[in-house]
This record gives structure tokens, sequence and C-alpha cells, in this order.
């Protein structure tokens, strides 16, 4: 099929979507980012899989893209403001190592794109894109804070290209497929402590990316006249990172200076996979109530190893870091109100259960079980365009961090013993166009 400038002009918006990234706050369990879309923020994600609204469609269930009939394009913005801080409640340093500044904020603001474009072939079969940012993190401590020794900065990003398609069976069923190259980088940070070999401190970072590949499965169905459901299933990634490690002001010369040496380096990592199933029920011809469950295989994050590459012999090897993750669930509710002919109201509310174990709780990622609370708007400004705007508030429960670090054979463990608090404000804004 041919493509039309405006269809050229959509393909290229997608690509310089790729370069934005994203860095902020993970505002589902783990580190996994809800926001692909502004529409279905202001109902706290409920009914992601069956609502089939607009273009997102593509991303949320490539089945539920069959409710479309026009072409369309969705671009979505994001902005994140996290406030947060880990408490000390009684930490201790190792001997020759001063215990460091007691505040522990790790707030930070973020900006997260996205975009969507869904393309009928025929009255049976549509054609789908999405590019978003399905997995996102960043806390960033000072670095003289009295856990530096565990993390001082943890920064993950990715980008997520999904072509899709979906096919009408019935007036009733629909099903859909999509494939997705993913790019994952991700930059984690530490104080060094050279005391032991003539030294100060120093900043210990990790620096990887690379490129793994997935799927997605999507069903949809009218079970009753007044209600629809979806069921959407996304495959587990793998990611084989390179990379390197650098070891910031360590000695020049002497033992530390080959222990502490800088080098490449690899990892792997699996991403989870997810289980989503969805409802829209038309309670009046004013008001949708939404639900949503979804289940994420967390437990695929058990331990994350870098291996050095090219190192000097007697070169330190890194440490293994252990998480132990279990699987968790996401129940989301929302309603959406028909105001006008022109204007939607929504509101929504979900809770996250957090796949982290409290005794596998570390400084860089001090994830606990959290609700959020949405509110949002949608006004159709004419037949092609529509705009939404959407409002979200985090509130993770406090988590508590009991963890230590370092060689226990040589007298060397720090321990962080607090509290994390936090909470996180989202903004979100999009943009729909059929044409």
């Amino acid at each position: 099929m041919k493509q039309t400038p405006f269809q050229l002009r959509v393909i290229n918006c997608a690509v310089a979507t790729l370069g934005l990234g994203f860095s902020g706050f993970s505002s589902a369990a783990g580190f996994a980012l809800n926001e692909q879309n502004a529409s279905g923020a202001g109902v706290a994600y409920a009914g992601t899989a069956a609502i089939g609204e607009d273009a997102s469609a593509a991303w949320f269930n490539p089945a539920s893209m069959s409710r479309l009939k026009q072409r369309q394009m969705v671009l979505g913005a994001h902005y994140i403001d996290l406030n947060g801080e880990v408490k000390d409640e009684g930490s201790t340093a190792a001997p020759g190592r001063p215990l460091g500044n007691s505040a522990g904020e790790f707030g930070d603001e973020g900006y997260i794109p996205n975009f969507h474009l869904v393309i009928p072939f025929n009255d049976r079969i549509n054609f789908g894109l999405s590019v978003t940012t399905p997995f996102g993190l960043k806390t960033d401590f000072q670095p003289d804070w009295y856990g530096r020794f565990q993390g001082v900065t943890s920064d993950i990003k990715s980008v997520n290209i999904n072509p899709s398609a979906s096919y009408k069976v019935n007036e009733l069923w629909s099903v859909g497929a999509g494939v997705s190259a993913q790019k994952l980088d991700a930059k984690l940070s530490s104080q060094i402590n050279y005391a032991p070999f003539g030294g100060t401190e120093g900043l210990s970072t990790i620096a990887g990316d690379g490129w793994g590949y997935g799927f997605n499965l999507g069903v949809m169905g009218q079970v009753t006249p007044s209600t629809r459901v979806g069921v959407a299933y996304r495959s587990a990634i793998e990611q084989h990172l390179e990379g390197n490690v650098t070891f910031d002001n360590r000695p020049a010369a002497g033992p530390a200076a080959t222990l502490f040496a800088n080098s490449e380096l690899t990892s792997k990592i699996r991403l989870p996979a997810s289980f989503a199933i969805s409802s829209v029920t038309e309670l009046t011809p004013k008001w949708q109530l939404l639900t949503d469950a979804t289940w994420t295989e967390w437990s695929t994050i058990q331990e994350l190893d870098f291996l050095r590459q090219n190192a000097p012999a007697g070169a330190a090897t890194l440490t293994v870091q252990d998480y132990e993750w279990k699987n968790s669930w996401r129940f989301a509710v929302g309603g959406i109100y028909k105001y006008s002919d022109t204007i939607n109201l929504k509101t929504g509310i979900a809770y996250d259960i957090t796949p982290v174990p409290d005794e596998r709780r570390k400084v860089r990622l001090p994830d606990e079980n959290r609700i959020t609370l949405a509110v949002g708007s949608q006004y159709q400004f004419d037949k092609a365009t529509t705009f939404d705007l959407a409002f979200q508030y985090v509130m993770p429960d406090k988590a508590r961090i009991d963890s230590t670090e370092g060689n226990p054979a040589a007298g060397q463990q720090t321990r962080v013993l607090g509290r994390a608090e936090a909470d996180a404000f989202i903004l979100s804004g999009q943009m729909s166009y059929k044409f």
C-alpha cells in the first residue's frame, strides 16, 4: 500500500519519539510503567484491554484495535514528580567508613512520551504501531548519604517498538497479535571505599544497554449486550546487556589500581511477562464501568550479575545482587461519565502489590504496595481531533529497609536500616487525530 506524505510524517514522528527516552519514577510496582497513553490515565488504567478507545489500543490489546474504523494517530506525554526519602532508623557504618549525611532524599522529575498509530486495512483487519516506554526507574541520592555504598544513582530507561495487527472474527469477537523490539539502558552507581588501600572514596558506575525481542497476543469479545471483555498477554523479553564499569578517584598505583580497574562487562536480565483481563460495562447511556486485573511475572528478577570482560588479572569481581522478586498483581476500577456530546469525565483507583520481599528490599528500589487515585477529562475538539488530560496521585506504603553491604569476613559491612516514604504526582496529556 503506497504511503501518503502525511503517513510518512507520522512514521517519522514515531522514530523521533525513540530519541526522547525516559527518566523518572516507576509508577507501577517493580520498575514497570503504566503510562502508555493519557486516555487511560484518568481511570487509573482500568479497562485498558477492552475499551479500544483510540489508537493506543494497539499497545494494550491489539484485538481491541478492531473497534477503530478510521486511521488514527495518538501522541502522548507524561510528567512525573517524585518526592521520596529513606529516613535513618539506626544505620551503622563499617570500621574506617564515616556514616555520612543523614539525608536520604531520592526525589526526581521525569517525562514519558508515547506514540500510537492504527491504520485499517479492510473491514476485518487493522494494523497498528506503538512506540512506548514500558520499563523505567530513577532514584538519585546525594553521593555522601549514609547508604551511598549500596546505591547512589539507579537509572533504567526503555524504548519498545511494537507493530501489531487485529482480525475481526465476527461482530462479537476479535483477535490480535504483535511483536516487540525493545531497547534497554541501565546505569547503576555507588560509592567505593578505598581506605584499606590508602585512598578515600570514589564512585563506581556500571552502565550497559542492549536489545531484546518478544510478542503480545490479545482477544476481545462482547459477552453481553452491555459488557465487553478483553484479555491481553505480553511475553517476557530477555535482555543481553553490554557496557562497562568505571571507578573514579581510585589510587593510581598499587593493588587498588588493579583491583578496581575499569573494564567492559556483560549482563543478562529477563524482563517479565504480563497477563491482563479487563472489562467495560455500559451501565447507562451516560455511565461506563471499567475494571482490570493484571498479573506480572516479576519472579524473572532473581539476581543481577555483572561479568567483567577484558579485565586485567587480579581485578575484583562485581558483586552479585540478590533480589528474589515474586509475581504480583495490580487491580483497578474506573468510571467514565458522558457529560456532553464533546466532554467525558473520568475517575479511577488502582492497587499495586509489590513484587519485592521485605527482606530483599534495596535502597535502589524501595518498592512497596501502592494506591493510585486518578481523575481525567476528554474533550472532542472536532470530528478528527480529541484531547485527553489526566492527573494521578501515587501513594506507596512506607517501605522498611534492612540491607547490608560489604565483606563480613573482613569486618567491612555497612548496614542501612531505615524507612522509605514517597509519593508521586503524574500529569498526562495526549492528542488523538483521525485522518
